[in-house]
């Protein structure tokens, strides 16, 4: 009788859940993690994630709209069934781009930029750690907010208040969540080179303002945000909880550099 090997890697044996899946972020998060050793469940929109393709087959799909309260509830519900549990939450699930100068700011998408980024944060995150609660073995949640999370940008109130508010958010998380085992911190990157996700890199004028605004000169890859997600995932971060690890290429260290976050 064939046996089938055990799984081998710093996330062995791990069942996690990684929402906004179907992004460049997201992707590589999926697949990192699987690589890993961990037992993975993708959720996103239904279009995206049904386009997605991740390294390995055995990546469990399930679609859910972040801003739904019900569907965030019943996806995580499923997805710890199909998983015989939980132990790692990845939020990276979020809207992008610009809204306009302050004052032409609608009321609709204020209200888009804040239930996704931060109500759809929130949803997932709450969603999870109940199932962590329940499991009674602690758990890691990572929440991917930017460097506008701390650093303003012109014409994006909606998205920079949004991502602040996941800031604070993991902060609460990591102090009303510490009883229970499970450590909750944020990685903030900034530009990061999404490839064929129309990021705009190949433009002139937005390459150069990354060569300006990023100490190193070139934005971010997906894989260099997904290598500090298996980090706060794995047996090594254990004591770090309500941190911020920054991937911006020393953006955030420039006096004058750095608005143009992920």
């Amino acid at each position: 009788m064939h046996e089938q090997s055990a799984p081998v890697g710093r996330l062995a044996g791990k069942a996690a859940i990684v929402t906004g899946a179907a992004g460049g972020i997201g992707r590589a998060t999926v697949d990192a993690f699987h690589r890993e050793g961990a037992m993975v469940v993708a959720m996103d929109l239904a279009a995206p994630l049904a386009a997605a393709r991740f390294d390995a087959s055995g990546v469990i799909k399930i679609a859910c709209d972040l801003a739904d309260r019900d569907a965030i509830r019943a996806a995580t519900e499923e997805a710890v069934a199909k998983l015989g549990g939980l132990d790692i939450l990845v939020a990276g699930g979020a809207l992008k781009g610009g809204t306009g100068n302050f004052v032409d700011l609608g009321d609709a998408d204020w209200d888009r930029y804040i239930d996704v980024n931060l109500t759809g944060t929130f949803l997932a995150c709450r969603a999870a750690a109940r199932a962590m609660v329940a499991g009674g073995k602690g758990g890691r949640i990572i929440t991917i907010g930017s460097v506008n999370s701390f650093l303003s940008e012109p014409e994006a109130a909606a998205y920079v208040a949004a991502k602040g508010g996941v800031a604070m958010l993991t902060r609460a998380m990591a102090v009303d969540l510490a009883k229970y085992g499970i450590l909750a911190n944020m990685i903030a990157p900034g530009p990061v080179d999404v490839t064929g996700n129309n990021t705009g890199y190949s433009e002139p004028k937005l390459a150069g303002e990354v060569r300006d605004e990023v100490a190193l000169g070139r934005p971010g890859l997906p894989d260099e945000v997904a290598t500090a997600a298996v980090f706060l995932a794995e047996g090594g971060s254990s004591f770090i909880t309500g941190s911020t690890i920054t991937i911006d290429g020393g953006m955030s260290a420039m006096i004058f550099g750095g608005m143009r976050g992920s």
